[in-house]
């Protein structure tokens, strides 16, 4: 998934007329306990998806803030220009994904597919990712016991890009990478801060490794 994909693929969705809730200037909320068999596409608002619900196809927003309440079940998460909050124990069913804005799970979350993003920090709280935690310019927090099944990395920019201090890719107490760790940005230096019981089960490759002493 790469943010033209995602912008090209949101914007896809508005001139096709998709199956769900379509906004351009206006957010939409879904009430706590609301079962929604459609998805949510906003372009210059944002998405407040409540408590306890179920929405079964993908929430995005080109400009908008998406906030998944505790307990929800969602498709797929992709917002361009916003943040993405997913509250405690929530199951996505597919990806995360946002250009210029974080990507923040809160304990107990499952995430089925990727975590990506461009410009913006990942930060995971015993979470699962069943598949590759991805940024290009974001640190990475992987924090409590998150697990991640497949690979995190850093993805090459294209073009001139400046960054002043390392790339910061935190795995936490208890957390666990199982795939390998790569750099694939060789224009910016990419740390891993190991803390006491996390792990790396496969290989740490263009970045440097630092464990508290």
């Amino acid at each position: 998934m790469s943010h033209r994909s995602l912008f090209l693929g949101t914007a896809l969705l508005l001139l096709t007329g998709c199956l769900g809730e379509v906004s351009v200037n206006r957010s939409l909320r879904v009430r706590d306990g609301e079962h929604l068999h459609h998805g949510l596409t906003t372009v210059n608002g944002s998405i407040r998806v409540g408590e306890a619900c179920r929405i079964g196809g993908p929430c995005r927003s080109v400009n908008g803030h998406i906030d998944i309440g505790r307990s929800s079940e969602v498709a797929d998460v992709h917002t361009v220009n916003g943040a993405i909050d997913i509250g405690r124990e929530v199951e996505v069913n597919g990806d995360l994904g946002a250009v210029n804005g974080s990507v923040e799970c809160a304990e107990g979350t499952r995430v089925r597919r990727d975590i990506e993003t461009v410009n913006g920090h990942i930060r995971l709280v015993r979470t699962e990712v069943a598949d590759d935690v991805t940024t290009r310019n974001g640190d990475i927090h992987l924090l409590e016991g998150t697990e991640v099944h497949g690979d995190v990395r850093v993805r090459r920019i294209s073009g001139r890009n400046e960054r002043s201090k390392p790339l910061r890719i935190v795995i936490g107490e208890d957390s666990v990478v199982r795939g390998d760790i790569v750099n694939e940005q060789d224009r910016f230096k990419v740390e891993v801060h190991i803390a006491p019981g996390g792990r790396v089960e496969g290989e740490i490759r263009g970045a440097e490794v630092i464990r508290p002493q």
